[in-house]
């Protein structure tokens, strides 16, 4: 029989208690499992009381959630005045932003393999706090109503197939196609042509324009081209450049990285560090004849590609998982096989929470 063994992390009671707390959540506890908690549980009436509070924490992470997807008030500021003390109807959480929400929380590390996790993930080498992770959660319901005003992107796909054959023509001339649930910004000037990918995946065509380069931003990194053909994308929080024709420079934060010429890529791995090597052309931005072609992709970028034609599901990993990285074709008609494609190869499971979570982990 193997031994039972607590996370690493867990380096005191209050940390045991935390991942019990997080473990009786769960389905039932295995038999080791059982076994240990009922000998910590008997080692210090104390531990009892730990276990009692990191349990309703963690219970008011979930209904902190769940209560955050019911209603926001309406933040209309011509009626803000005269509907205070008011009881006119609030307007329902539908009208949010939720695109906008998860990329938000991409952007702060939260979905993805950040350096910071949804709350109750437990990272690799930091403890779990559960008054922390209720603060985060709050930080969460403030994104809800903020969606709620936050302006618009530029462009924004629809969370469909269909999103993937529409053309959109800039002022410039120049052509862009976006993957489903797409969302983009677009910044001209005297200077620059400026486009910010907030959150997923283009393909450009660039008008030729030696007086007024245009620049992508993805991530951290900027793409800078005169005119030329390729691919750029941010899927939770992994930037990727790929160049079909010309070439571009590539910067991070005005540090200047490298040149890309047809057929090269370049791509931010899971610890932020930068690679590069060399592309098929043919399956360049394949999404746009329908398939998701993963070349050693990460797992976490992969499943937010799918995620916008999975009704609005966000997937989170489990971050004691290792990395997973994905070799495959996978059909965009067809993103619940895909989801169950992955899942099945890697002895994965997913396990809903409130607010369209699903977490990732081990079987």
């Amino acid at each position: 029989m193997t031994e039972f063994r607590y996370p690493i992390d867990c380096t005191c009671d209050e940390d045991i208690a935390d991942f019990w707390a997080i473990r009786l959540d769960n389905d039932g506890l295995g038999q080791n499992e059982q076994i240990a908690f009922d000998q910590w549980q008997a080692t210090s009436p104390n531990n009892v009381v730990l276990l009692s509070r990191a349990r309703q924490t963690w219970h008011s992470m979930e209904i902190v959630v769940a209560d955050s997807r019911a209603q926001v008030p309406d933040v209309n500021p011509e009626s803000t005045a005269s509907n205070v003390g008011s009881n006119e109807p609030r307007r329902p959480l539908t009208d949010t932003d939720l695109a906008g929400i998860r990329d938000d929380l991409e952007r702060l590390g939260a979905l993805g393999g950040g350096p910071r996790q949804f709350p109750g993930m437990r990272p690799k080498n930091r403890r779990f706090r559960p008054m922390l992770a209720l603060a985060t959660c709050m930080l969460i319901v403030g994104l809800f109503v903020l969606g709620a005003v936050r302006p618009d992107p530029d462009l924004v796909a629809e969370n469909s197939i269909s999103a993937i054959s529409k053309i959109h023509d800039l002022a410039d001339g120049s052509h862009i196609w976006m993957e489903p649930g797409t969302r983009v910004n677009i910044d001209y000037s005297p200077e620059f042509r400026d486009i910010a990918v907030l959150q997923g995946g283009i393909y450009i065509k660039v008008a030729k324009d030696a007086v007024r380069p245009l620049r992508v931003r993805v991530g951290d990194l900027t793409v800078q081209a005169v005119g030329t053909e390729f691919a750029a994308s941010n899927w939770a929080g992994h930037p990727r450049v790929e160049v079909r024709e010309g070439v571009v420079d590539l910067a991070s934060r005005d540090v200047r990285l490298a040149r890309l010429s047809a057929g090269q890529a370049a791509w931010q791995g899971t610890q932020g560090d930068m690679r590069y090597g060399a592309y098929n052309i043919d399956r360049l931005a394949a999404w746009r004849n329908g398939r998701w072609i993963a070349q050693d992709m990460p797992l976490e970028e992969l499943l937010a590609k799918i995620a916008p034609l999975m009704n609005g599901e966000s997937y989170v990993l489990d971050p004691l998982m290792d990395d997973i990285y994905v070799t495959g074709s996978f059909d965009l008609a067809k993103p619940q096989s895909a989801v169950a494609a992955l899942l099945a190869a890697y002895g994965l499971t997913k396990q809903s929470f409130p607010g369209g979570f699903e977490i990732i982990s081990k079987k």
